[in-house]
């Protein structure tokens, strides 16, 4: 290792407790995102009150505002992010920038603080909410998804600048954003506010591997009508009175996803060599029924679809995909008499979009070289679910790229956790891809 090399590797080891500790904190406060934001606690602002006095003591000017959803959603409707309804009153997104000392390239570190629900308390083994340090590993809401990620990537400014009193060139930008786990409009904020760089890192879990791509999402329902009546009672042929179970239309519309998904398996358009699966319309919800006694009249199958970037309609979502999917279900209702007199429909209730960063670019390079000094694996990898990095390389025109500690599979659920030594290895890792790429000569164009 060169001097640099070894200096960051040092003193981000003699670190090692307080990269766990601010994790703990950062845990400690429920920042947790409700499907109704005006239901939010104030968890979201505290937690952004903590960051914003952590980054001041390092030097950041910050700039901790309440987004404005509804002039957001008219000024981007129908783009990536603009959800109506979204309030923001106490939940607010945190900005901060600290100046270079010359004319380097800048960088962008961003990462959500919003936690999903931690679920039943049975299922956890400690308070979700009171992080737990046990067998090298730190336990709590979020520790994966993904305060482990903004923690790294504020102590590896802090080590930079205040254990090793290193001098950047460029600048260093930090965003950390609500709303990323109920749609991104706290990215679509943040870039609309001005909060960008040469090239960013997102601190989303990915096991300290760069993943420079992400899956769109799409959720929708689809909505089947049956006819009511009492369940005990022989039914009438469904073109007199009925009635028509909801439940059995249901079995059909599963077995055409089903079918949609073994055509995907194989399709060239829903692969892509950095993911591991298929795009897949994956059913997560089933709402039906009225009564014990009663034949459902109704049925709602909510479903998770991806999309890649190379789908995106001109709006940068996943509008062809949509389309796809409306045409899929209509062929289906085609085969049954009833459901081709009264066809299911789907309404859509999120599209987040999705981006990449070309495998050959500059800053892909140079944090692959980063992370080697560190035995860190340099294969690229793909993210199968959503993240923010679609906003600032889009709209923000910052090519970003997911990298953080601990492993995506326990996003979400109960007794999440992460390594000390996968915060202690994201943290060196994005210390020195900071040092090299602020420290080199600014290139334009």
């Amino acid at each position: 290792m060169t001097t640099l090399e070894d200096r960051i590797s040092k003193a981000t080891e003699a670190a090692s407790d307080r990269i766990a500790q601010t994790l703990m904190d950062l845990i400690d406060f429920p920042s947790e995102v409700k499907a109704n934001p005006k239901d939010a606690g104030p968890g979201e602002h505290d937690c952004q009150v903590y960051l914003q006095g952590r980054l001041e003591a390092l030097g950041f000017d910050t700039d901790l505002w309440d987004p404005d959803g509804p002039a957001l959603y008219e000024k981007y409707k129908g783009r990536p992010a603009a959800n109506k309804g979204r309030t923001f009153e106490g939940r607010p997104n945190l900005g901060g920038r600290l100046k270079g000392n010359g004319n380097g390239p800048s960088v962008f570190l961003t990462g959500h603080i919003d936690v999903v629900p931690p679920g039943p308390a049975e299922h956890w083994n400690s308070d979700p909410y009171k992080a737990v340090l046990r067998e090298g590993k730190v336990f709590g809401r979020g520790a994966v998804d993904m305060k482990g990620g903004v923690a790294c990537m504020l102590m590896a400014v802090e080590i930079l600048k205040q254990d090793l009193g290193l001098d950047l060139s460029g600048d260093v930008v930090w965003g950390t954003v609500v709303d990323e786990e109920i749609g991104g409009m706290g990215a679509l904020a943040m870039a609309d506010r001005g909060w960008r760089a040469d090239v960013g890192i997102m601190t989303e879990p990915s096991a300290n591997a760069i993943s420079p791509i992400c899956h769109g999402i799409l959720w929708g329902k689809v909505i089947i009508d049956g006819i009511g009546g009492h369940a005990e009672l022989r039914p009438n042929n469904w073109n007199t009175t009925g009635p028509v179970d909801a439940i059995m239309l249901c079995r059909q519309i599963l077995d055409g996803i089903d079918i949609l998904n073994r055509r995907w398996q194989f399709d060239p358009r829903k692969n892509h060599p950095l993911m591991d699966l298929p795009c897949m319309v994956l059913p997560t919800m089933i709402n039906a029924g009225e009564h014990p006694a009663s034949m459902a009249g109704r049925a709602e199958i909510t479903v998770d679809i991806q999309y890649l970037p190379s789908e995106k309609d001109d709006h940068l979502l996943g509008g062809h995909v949509k389309r796809e999917f409306e045409e899929h279900i209509a062929a289906v209702c085609q085969a049954d008499p009833y459901l081709r007199a009264h066809p299911a429909r789907v309404e859509w209730i999120l599209d987040a979009d999705c981006a990449e960063v070309p495998a050959d670019h500059p800053f892909v390079r140079l944090m692959q070289d980063a992370i080697s000094e560190y035995d860190l694996p340099t294969r690229l990898v793909g993210n199968g679910s959503h993240t923010d990095m679609g906003i600032p390389t889009e709209l923000g025109n910052t090519p970003t790229l997911n990298f953080g500690p601990g492993d995506p599979a326990l996003c979400h659920q109960p007794n999440e956790h992460v390594s000390v030594s996968d915060l202690v290895a994201c943290t060196r890792a994005i210390a020195l891809t900071v040092a090299r790429w602020c420290n080199q000569e600014k290139t334009e164009g």
